[in-house]
Formats: structure tokens, C-alpha cells, sequence
């Protein structure tokens, strides 16, 4: 009998010990599915938080890229509307210089002219109606009237060197430096030539010289291409 009690004794706690690694190994088990659920939820967690950081991150860089587009498109505009304003404003400039320096003129002889001829001339002229009546009242209409237009011309060339250096002054700072600096030196040889030019007519006698106005006739044409090839090339960078 004690041998039978001992040996149910011991198949008992047998028993218990297997049914208690069995309930461990299930606790075990079901512990770690719980835990892979827990990391993977955490995990998931993570890698949200992360695409929505990053997707904030990539929207604020498409918005600052967006913006400095925005102020490079603006600045090449204001590049190309600066230039091409003072390019229209140099070659108005050179024109009128080069007419005030050349001082060619083609008119009838007026003093041969009929007071009726004369008198609808004058009025097809670009004469005011005060310069009109100088020559009318002159009595070498001829030389009145080239004296009239001369300076009507020099006067032009000056007006439009005055205008062209106040919009350089005003929008040069929109240009690039290297091509603004080459037409401040196209404009210093209209400029002295215009101002010798006009020195002459009213003091013939003043001995300034020719080398100015020479200047322009000889190297005006060339200066004014080479510009020219220059300006257009940066135009069409800003259009690009």
C-alpha cells in the first residue's frame, strides 16, 4: 500500500510538472504573439509619424523651391524689361547724337522761295511757330533755318543722352554690371560729342577740335554692334 501511495504521489507531481510546462510554454506563446502585435503596432506607429515628418519636410521644400522660382522668373523680367528699355533709349541716343554731329540737311533754297512757299514750308517743318517766324523775319532765311535746326538737333541729342543716363540710373541696378558698364562707355562718347558739338555752335571760334565727334564717326558703328551682339545674347539668356 505505501508503495502504491508513493508511486501515485509521483505520477501526480509528474502530472502537474508536464501540465505546468504546457501552461507555460501556452502562456509563452501567447506572451510573444502579444508582443510581436505590440511592436508591430508600435512600429507602425513610427514609420507614420516618419512619412508624415518627411512629407511636411519634402511640401516646405516644394514651397521654398516654388517661391525661388518665383523670384527668379520676377528678376529675369525685370532684367529684360530694364535692358531692353535702356537699349531702345541708347539707340535714340546714338541716332540723334550722330545727326546733331553729321549735320546733313537737304531744304529748298528759301530765300528763292515765294512768301506763300516759304510760309508752307515752314509749317510742314518741325519749327515751333516762334522759330518759324525768325526765319520768316531773317533776312538770310537760309542760314536761319540751318542755325535753327542745327541746334534743334543738338539740343535733341543732349535731351536724349539726359534720358537714357536717368534710366540707366534708375533700373541698372535690374542689369547685369559687365553690360551696363559697356553702354556708360557708349554713352560717354555721345556725350562728348554732343557737348563738343555744341560748344562749336556757340563758340566757333573756341578751338575745342574735332576728336570727339571724329571719334563717333569713325567707331560709333562698330561700338554700336558689339553692344548690340551683347545685349541680345543677355535677352535671350533671360528669355530661357
Amino acid at each position: 500500500m505505501p508503495f502504491e501511495l508513493s508511486s501515485i504521489i509521483s505520477w501526480l507531481l509528474q502530472t502537474v510538472a508536464a501540465s505546468g510546462v504546457a501552461i507555460l510554454g501556452f502562456i509563452v506563446l501567447r506572451s510573444t504573439a502579444f508582443g510581436e502585435r505590440l511592436f508591430s503596432y508600435h512600429l507602425e506607429r513610427k514609420v507614420a509619424e516618419l512619412k508624415h515628418s518627411q512629407n511636411e519636410a519634402i511640401e516646405a521644400l516644394r514651397a521654398e523651391l516654388a517661391h525661388t522660382g518665383d523670384r527668379g522668373r520676377r528678376a529675369n523680367e525685370k532684367e529684360f524689361e530694364a535692358l531692353s528699355a535702356i537699349w531702345d533709349s541708347f539707340v535714340d541716343s546714338f541716332l540723334k547724337t550722330n545727326q546733331a554731329v553729321v549735320s546733313f540737311m537737304s531744304f529748298p533754297d528759301l530765300d528763292m522761295l515765294a512768301p506763300a512757299d516759304l510760309a508752307i514750308f515752314l509749317e510742314t517743318s518741325e519749327l515751333s511757330m516762334p522759330q518759324q517766324q525768325q526765319v520768316l523775319g531773317a533776312a538770310k532765311k537760309v542760314d536761319m533755318y540751318s542755325k535753327i535746326m542745327d541746334l534743334r538737333r543738338i539740343n535733341g541729342a543732349g535731351a536724349a543722352i539726359f534720358d537714357t543716363g536717368l534710366l540707366m540710373r534708375r533700373h541698372g541696378i535690374f542689369v547685369q554690371a559687365s553690360i551696363l558698364h559697356e553702354v556708360k562707355k557708349a554713352m560717354e562718347m555721345l556725350s562728348k560729342a554732343q557737348v563738343e558739338r555744341h560748344m562749336h555752335f556757340q563758340h566757333s571760334r573756341s578751338g575745342i577740335g574735332f576728336d570727339a565727334s571724329s571719334y563717333l564717326l569713325s567707331e560709333g558703328d562698330k561700338i554700336f554692334e558689339n553692344l548690340q551682339s551683347v545685349v541680345r545674347t543677355r535677352l535671350i539668356e533671360r528669355l530661357t
